[in-house]
């Protein structure tokens, strides 16, 4: 009878060992926290310059990445756009890409047309010339 003390003391040894063995060094488990999601946020463009109304225009579409203004002393630009004053308060854009011999003044061209108000909002007027290529060049 008496070894039934000492076998229940190691058997609390042994459980509160494992137990202790189990536990050390682990770290809890963070639970997952809620996905942020973002918001997106409208952006007011206050257009105050042809320059403003062009980068609004260039930023509708990739084919535009890398249109300038047009300068009488550039010579073989393929893209390029100009810019005039609407009545309302915004701006008539006119961006050009052309392709085919550029050096020479670019053999083929297709001129979009847009209308930015003061605001920043783009409305494509027009388009007219060659088709785009789907492989157009940079």
């Amino acid at each position: 009878m008496h070894h039934q003390p000492v076998r229940r003391s190691f058997a609390l040894v042994a459980l509160v060992t494992t137990l202790a063995a189990c536990g050390a060094g682990a770290a809890p488990t963070p639970s997952p926290g809620p996905t942020l999601r973002p918001t997106p946020t409208p952006i007011v463009a206050r257009v105050a310059s042809p320059g403003d109304a062009a980068a609004l225009v260039i930023a509708t579409n990739p084919i535009f990445a890398g249109t300038m203004e047009l300068r009488p002393d550039v010579i073989g630009a393929s893209r390029w756009w100009t810019a005039m004053p609407l009545a309302s308060g915004g701006y008539r854009v006119e961006l050009t890409v052309g392709w085919g011999d550029c050096p020479a003044g670019c053999i083929e061209r297709h001129v979009w047309t847009f209308d930015v108000d003061a605001s920043g909002s783009v409305k494509l007027v027009s388009e007219t010339g060659d088709p785009v290529p789907s492989d157009l060049p940079a």
